[in-house]
């Protein structure tokens, strides 16, 4: 075999090309030799693996327009192609389980987050609000850059987000369509459905309250787009705007608020039904409704071209069981950002799925229109690479199609699971049901995660899929899930109402008692079920709420502990409870007292008369219930406006000053002279990114 020194460089380079990252930190410490090697040729070596690894696309493509592409922050400064490669190969390790990630956290008075939108480019946060209002959050530092009061926003209201373009719903038939100040041209903007009045006052409003601020993350109103009938659900991609009425959909172009497109008989031959989710591609208008999964070609005009119907307890010849034991082993154990990978095997066995009436329930597709997830409401998922080699009629649905489930351990009886939640971004799939929280890497092989050549030539096994099903053309088979095992809370999942995933973060909405500096507390009061102290024993009944956002965020834990002069104080949208905490004697119970007044926020205050210590116990009240499709704007519960104002006061050190909703707050004067513990919805963030 000739020494390497006797090889021509050219020859050696061009067959390093083909080394995935692992072999080549391997190649490196064989000997002296090599590592000069690498050492002399390290800019072409890690240029050629950074095309293999496809974080490129070309091997033209130059470093400063690699870190342009992924305007990640710990990709700017990084000087090499050897760190580039480092780095964003740790992100891929870090969301596939191997690897590190942190939690933090936005949110504060009122604790009422609905829906949130991200955009990591421009490094802000969106969120709507269960009470009204609109905020904009930086997205490192957490604080308020900017918001919209909840006289203005609506209850509950959706809200979309692309390309510095802001879509929220108002009651009716109305979208309002707002767009980034810092990219704002008056040039550019619409003839028709300019903005009303009412947006510019609102505009204004927010502009005084935030005066002298920097200008990022705030927004100025763009149009009023007003569609011929009542949407149930949108979908904003940008330029296209998609709301849908129970038998037509209207495709809109925000730039120049001009109707494209009418899509008739949405719902198709079905006699009823409701629409539970809508999306859109260049190409396709994706609808589900509770009869099936629709797709209309937008080139022919919005002609139907396929439909997969609902209720079917088979959807693909192979089906993945995921196995969630080695999660359940982690729930009472597992920090805030810790990931498990899951083991999978096929099964032919339809056990899993004991939902028959089963829905489509959620349907996305990828940034290039071509890969397909769809969601039903039994806690499934159906996969699909190149969907249109089905509606080609190249391959048939049940054998392009990848099914997955998850096994359910047997839990207070039931076995059955719903879906919550689902994303799907950057080859990912976000996903929340009763279960909990998962994220799917539907490709490991894409980004060189699992050597394709081990997997080829056989010496390594994955899932055990037969050969056969993958040359015949199934979808992702080696589609790999990550549990994130601390939110296990069944009661706190069904309340989940969005969630959204960046090339480097997922975000999603979760109770403020679970923050780090909160959870104890909350563990002691029993209020936090699996975690509670070994005298209550955890809670397993299994009788959270299963497919809605009504669960109880207390899960009505009874009271006791000790010390007679310990109390709780819970304050919610339906008063303030106050609960002594009683000794645990034979016959002690808790009396109630309820202060009634409108409080828009959940707060719980721990505070002692006399010399009693803290005891164990808990109270909780039911949340409103709220439709969890992340495009739904049918406004379950949203649609009482009622007569709630903002003060919209900056100040957001002392917010008990500046109740959000009108009026004094019924403890005002226990908030400032007491140590509050928060709870109620907040936007929960997993940063995957590698540490710099």
């Amino acid at each position: 075999m000739p020494a390497l020194e006797t090889l021509p460089a050219e020859l050696v380079l061009r067959i390093v090309a083909y080394l995935p990252l692992q072999a080549l930190r391997n190649l490196r410490l064989v000997s002296r030799s090599w590592h000069d090697f690498f050492c002399e040729h390290e800019s072409t070596i890690y240029h050629h693996a950074a095309l293999l690894h496809n974080f490129i696309h070309s091997i033209h493509t130059l470093l400063p327009e690699a870190k342009a592409a992924h305007p990640l922050k710990f990709l700017q400064d990084v000087p090499d192609w050897r760190e580039y490669c480092r780095m964003y190969f740790q992100l891929q390790r870090n969301w596939f389980g191997g690897g590190e990630a942190r939690a933090k956290f936005y949110g504060g008075h009122p604790y009422d987050v609905h829906r949130l939108k991200v955009d990591e480019e421009h490094g802000i946060l969106i969120t709507t609000h269960e009470f009204g209002g609109l905020t904009v959050f930086d997205l490192d530092t957490t604080e308020i850059l900017w918001r919209l009061d909840s006289t203005y926003v609506r209850r509950y209201a959706h809200c979309e987000y692309e390309n510095g373009f802001l879509v929220f719903d108002r009651l009716g038939a109305f979208k309002e369509v707002w767009r980034l100040s810092t990219l704002f041209d008056e040039s550019e903007m619409p003839r028709f459905f300019r903005p009303n009045t009412a947006q510019l006052d609102a505009c204004a409003t927010a502009e005084s309250a935030f005066k002298g601020s920097s200008p990022r993350g705030h927004f100025r109103p763009w149009a009023l787009i007003e569609t011929a009938e009542f949407g149930r659900a949108f979908r904003f991609v940008y330029p296209t705007l998609l709301v849908s009425g129970l038998r037509r959909a209207y495709l809109w172009n925000v730039v120049t608020a001009t109707l494209e497109l009418e899509v008739d008989n949405v719902q198709g031959n079905a006699g009823g039904g409701d629409i539970n989710y809508v999306e859109l591609s260049h190409a396709h208008v994706f609808v589900c409704s509770t009869s099936a999964l629709r797709i209309f070609s937008r080139a022919e005009g919005g002609r139907m071209i396929y439909e997969i119907p609902s209720y079917q307890l088979v959807y693909s010849d192979i089906r993945m069981a995921i196995q969630l034991d080695p999660a359940l082993a982690r729930q009472k154990l597992a920090s805030h950002s810790e990931g498990v990978t899951l083991p999978a095997e096929p099964t032919m066995s339809t056990a899993l799925y004991t939902a028959s009436y089963a829905e489509f329930s959620a349907v996305h597709v990828s940034r290039d229109g071509n890969d397909l997830a769809a969601q039903l409401s039994d806690s499934r998922q159906i996969v699909i690479r190149d969907f249109m080699r089905v509606v080609r009629g190249e391959i048939s649905l049940r054998a392009a199609a990848l099914e997955n489930g998850k096994t359910i351990p047997r839990l207070g009886g039931t076995d059955e699971h719903f879906s919550i939640y689902l994303a799907f971004e950057f080859a990912r799939l976000g996903i929340v049901t009763t279960s909990g929280i998962y994220i799917a890497t539907v490709d490991p092989m894409h980004h060189g995660l699992v050597d394709e050549d081990l997997i080829v030539t056989g010496r390594k096994r994955m899932h055990g899929i037969p050969q056969s099903a993958i040359d015949a053309g199934l979808s992702f088979p080696y589609l790999t899930f990550v549990s994130l095992p601390f939110y296990h809370d069944r009661r706190q999942l069904a309340k989940v109402t969005c969630l959204q995933m960046t090339e480097s973060k997922l975000f999603f909405v979760w109770d403020a008692m679970y923050k780090p500096e909160h959870i104890d507390f909350f563990r002691r009061l029993g209020m936090i079920p699996g975690n509670t102290s070994p005298s209550h024993g955890p809670d397993d009944d299994g009788d959270g709420d299963h497919g809605g956002a009504g669960g109880g965020a207390g899960g009505g834990a009874a009271l006791g502990g000790q010390g007679q002069g310990t109390q709780v104080v819970l304050a919610s949208g339906s008063g303030v409870q106050i609960e002594d905490l009683l000794d645990q004697t034979p016959g002690a119970g808790s009396s109630t007292e309820t202060i009634h007044g409108e409080v828009p926020i959940d707060v719980i205050e721990l505070f002692e008369q006399g010399e009693g210590t803290e005891g164990e116990g808990g109270a909780g009240e039911n949340a409103e219930a709220e439709d969890s499709d992340d495009n739904n704007s049918d406004g379950s519960g949203g649609s009482d406006t009622g007569d709630d104002s903002d003060d919209d006061d900056d100040d957001d050190d002392d917010d008990w000053n500046a109740p959000p909703h009108g009026g004094g707050h019924p403890l005002d004067d226990i908030g400032r002279d007491h140590n509050l513990v928060p709870t109620g919805p907040i936007v929960f963030c997993i940063d995957f990114s590698p540490k710099v």
